[in-house]
C-alpha cells in the first residue's frame, strides 16, 4: 500500500494569535512559525498545529476536521470519495499549493492540501 498523507495538521481555533503561540512553540518544540493573512482571518502553522485566529461566526465557514498534508492529491480525494464521501469545493490554487475541501462518508469535513513542488 502507497502512503498518500505525509501529515495530518491539527485545526486549533484561537481568539488571539499571539497569546497562542509560546504555548504551541513549546508543544511542538519550535520557534519556527509561518505567518498567513487572509481577508478573513490570520494564521499561523507552528510545527503540525494551524493556528486560527477569529471568532466563531468568522471561522464557521473555514472549519475543518483536519488538514490533510497529501503528496498525491488526487489519490487522496480519491480515499475519501471512492468510499462514500463527497468534493465540497476544489480543487482550486490556493497559497503555496492546490487544496480540496472533502467530507468523508460521516460527513467529517476535511482540506486535503498538496504543496507546489519547490
Amino acid at each position: 500500500m502507497t502512503k498518500i498523507i505525509d501529515s495530518v495538521m491539527s485545526r486549533i481555533e484561537v481568539a488571539d494569535l499571539d497569546a497562542a503561540l509560546p504555548a504551541y512553540c513549546t508543544l511542538a518544540g519550535t520557534q519556527e512559525v509561518r505567518r498567513l493573512e487572509f481577508p478573513q482571518f490570520r494564521m499561523a502553522i507552528v510545527g503540525t498545529f494551524m493556528l486560527i485566529e477569529g471568532t466563531p461566526e468568522q471561522l464557521a465557514p473555514f472549519r475543518r476536521a483536519a488538514t490533510l498534508m497529501a503528496r498525491d492529491h488526487d489519490a487522496a480525494v480519491a480515499a475519501l470519495t471512492d468510499t462514500g464521501g463527497r468534493v465540497l469545493d476544489g480543487p482550486t490554487p490556493s497559497a503555496g499549493g492546490v487544496r480540496s475541501i472533502v467530507a468523508d462518508r460521516d460527513g467529517n469535513t476535511f482540506e486535503v492540501f498538496t504543496p507546489q513542488p519547490v
